[in-house]
């Protein structure tokens, strides 16, 4: 009597071992790293960039900088960073709550602030996701 329960306990033990290694195995080796789209716009309305360009007035007032972040797992925050010919003119930290996210940041535009720029959306490691560049005013040399 005590081999067999001996044996029905090892063979239990063989089968849940081997479940277990089967369910690791059908977890991916890695997960795919998030990825964003992103447009510099004048506006947002239902929840999409409009007015979008690559160039813009000096007198534009007011730009936005949306983008759709996809492949996050879980809650996440990534950052829009933008910069002046170069220098960081600001940054804003924006949550993402699902695989996949739609946000938006905004900056005002002095007059007086012409030249080329650019807003990246980097992730909470620092990696860069995806920029875009763009010019107010005449682009500077």
């Amino acid at each position: 009597m005590k081999h067999i329960v001996g044996a029905l306990l090892l063979t239990a033990v063989i089968a849940v071992a081997g479940l277990a290694q089967d369910q690791k195995s059908a977890v991916p080796a890695s997960t795919p790293a998030p990825m964003a789209e992103i447009q510099v716009c004048t506006g947002i309305a239902d929840r999409m960039p409009t007015g979008g360009g690559t160039s813009f007035a000096t007198d534009v007032g007011l730009l936005y900088c949306w983008s759709k972040i996809t492949g996050v797992r879980g809650e996440a925050t990534v950052k829009h960073i933008w910069t002046r010919d170069g220098k960081e003119m600001l940054a804003v930290d924006l949550p993402v709550k699902s695989v996949a996210w739609r946000t938006f940041s905004q900056k005002k535009i002095l007059p007086q602030w012409t030249g080329n720029w650019e807003v990246k959306v980097v992730d909470s490691s620092g990696a860069t996701l995806c920029s875009v560049a763009f010019t107010v005013g005449s682009p500077s040399k």
